[in-house]
This record gives C-alpha cells, structure tokens and sequence, in this order.
C-alpha cells in the first residue's frame, strides 16, 4: 500500500504509540487525524460510544475525505487484579474501551470502505498479554486477546473488498498507560535482562513496525508480536540454559552473552 495521501485516523493518537503513529504516518505522507478522548487529538472522540464514533467519522470526511487507514491505538491497562478480586466494572470499562472501542471504530471506518468501494488497511495495537498469560491483569488479557481474533474474523469478511486487517501485539512499551509498572523497582532492568534484542519498548519502535504491516499487501488476518523477542523466553528456561552452560565450563560466546545479561 502507498500511503501518500491517504487519510488516516487513529484512535488514542494524542499520546503514546498513537502520537507515534500518527508522526510517522505523516513522515510517509499520508494525512493523519487523531481521534482521541484526552490531550488535544485533531477530532474529539469516545471509542466507547457509538453516537461518539460515528460524529467523529463525519467530522473527519467533512474536513479532509474519507479514511482509507485506521489505527485503532485507545486503549488502557485496566485494574491488576487477580480473579477473586476484579470487581465488575474494572472488568467491564477495560472491555469497553479496549474491545468494544477497538469494534465500533473498525466497524464506522469499514463501512463506508465499503459503502464507497474503496480499499484500505485497519490496524488495532492489542498486546502480548493478549497472547501469553500475564497473571493479576485477566481483564487487560481477556480484552487483548478479543482483540487478536476480532481481526480474524473481520479480515476474511472484509478480505473481497480489498480491506486487510491486522494487530500489532507489543510488549512493555514506554507510555504514559505503562507508568505504574515502570515505577516497580528493578522492572525495567528485569525486562531488558529477559530481552533477546536487549532493549526496552518503545513507541517509536512499535510505529516503525505498524508501518510495514500498513504498506505489506499480502499480509492479512495476522497478530504481529512486537517485543524484541521477549514473549518467547521463560525464566526458567533462561536460567536453565545459563546453568547448563556454566556446569559445562563453556566457553561459548552464547552462553556468557546470556549470563552477563542476566548478571548470573
């Protein structure tokens, strides 16, 4: 997809990943509008509400065309709350925002795609918690992973009019929503140790890789981790792997590239 002109909305995009996303996209010359509830967004918007979605879709057309991108980037993390104590509207507010924001916005933008016969491209930011299971956070989980098979299913109904849908799944990331965690102790430095590609996530990182999956044609249906390699390590399996080698003696640059990271 050639991205030059294209008017693209993102949802959430007055911060985080979605302000990102929206400099990157104009870097590649397409036009963005952000969509957001807080900040200063180009349109006002409550992904939770239908009458919401729907006033902001027609603002957007009435002031710069039709949308042919979404990046449905809203989102929060939601109460960390174990089962026995998640109450029911932590639960249901991180559904409404997370699931059903990322439903009603894809939903608006893809009907008139298809009212217009016209191609194009949605993007929902969903999680790697949506994909491995990150206990005291059920609710951000559950909502992350309707997400990741909300763009299955639409991906083959809307395949014949030319609309790809995709997620990017990223990990920790540097945002404002992730600000509890980074203020754990030693929580960063924990993640990087446990990161292949020895870095922490970033907004820009998780932009520059939604903006290959906006421009790669064959590409549909598909839940893209962006995490550095994080999600496929265990601890266990770590320290095993390190172990092992120090009970060999080893000297390969492997194994003492892994301890020294892990500081063991």
């Amino acid at each position: 997809m050639d991205l030059t002109g294209r008017i693209a909305v993102i949802t959430g995009g007055a911060s985080g990943i979605g302000a990102a996303v929206a400099d990157r996209l104009r870097a590649a010359g397409s036009v963005p509008v952000t969509w957001d509830i807080a900040g200063e967004p180009d349109v006002h918007c409550d992904v939770t509400d239908e009458n919401s979605v729907a006033a902001a879709l027609d603002e957007t057309i009435a002031r710069v065309g039709v949308p042919t991108v979404l990046v449905a980037a809203a989102g929060v993390t939601g109460y960390a709350q174990p089962l026995v104590d998640q109450d029911v509207e932590g639960w249901d507010r991180t559904f409404a925002i997370n699931a059903r924001g990322v439903f009603l916005s894809m939903r608006a933008v893809a009907r008139q795609l298809v009212e217009d016969e016209r191609d194009g491209c949605l993007v929902a930011i969903s999680s790697v918690t949506g994909i491995v299971a990150d206990p005291g956070a059920i609710a951000y989980g559950a909502s992350k992973a309707a997400v990741n098979h909300l763009v299955r299913d639409v991906a083959i109904e809307l395949g014949p009019f030319g609309i790809r849908v995709n997620a990017i799944a990223p990990g920790p990331t540097e945002t404002p929503m992730l600000g509890g965690n980074l203020g754990l102790p030693g929580f960063r430095q924990e993640t990087i140790g446990y990161t292949p590609l020895d870095r922490f996530g970033t907004p820009d990182l998780v932009a520059d890789a939604l903006l290959h999956v906006l421009q790669a044609d064959w590409v549909t249906g598909q839940v893209i981790t962006v995490d550095g390699g994080l999600s496929l390590m265990t601890a266990r399996g770590v320290r095993r792997f390190i172990a092992r080698g120090k009970s060999r003696d080893s000297t390969s640059p492997v194994y003492s590239k892994w301890a020294k990271k892990m500081k063991m």
